[in-house]
């Protein structure tokens, strides 16, 4: 509390601009997580896949069956959005 009311805390810097490969910077904190995603995030190419991959993607495609699996109904979708805090 003496901190704040003396105003000596300290304030965190956010890093909001990168540098593009072509040498200008970042518009937007949008823009600045694109480019992290690109750099950090490697890209997913079927063709690169090992066999353990490959099954992993065709079981992803498959619906789930479990005994308790049954569709969402309109009303139930409409009630748990109603009972959402607006924030």
């Amino acid at each position: 509390m003496y901190k704040l009311a003396t105003g000596n805390r300290r304030n965190n810097t956010l890093i909001t601009t990168l540098r593009n490969s072509d040498a200008s910077l970042s518009e937007d904190l949008r823009e600045t997580l694109q480019l992290m995603l690109e750099h950090f995030t490697p890209d997913d190419k079927k063709e690169d896949d090992i066999e353990l991959h490959k099954q992993d993607r065709a079981q992803a495609l498959e619906p789930a069956a479990t005994d308790n699996d049954i569709d969402f109904i309109a009303e139930e979708t409409r009630n748990v959005v109603a009972s959402m805090d607006k924030n």
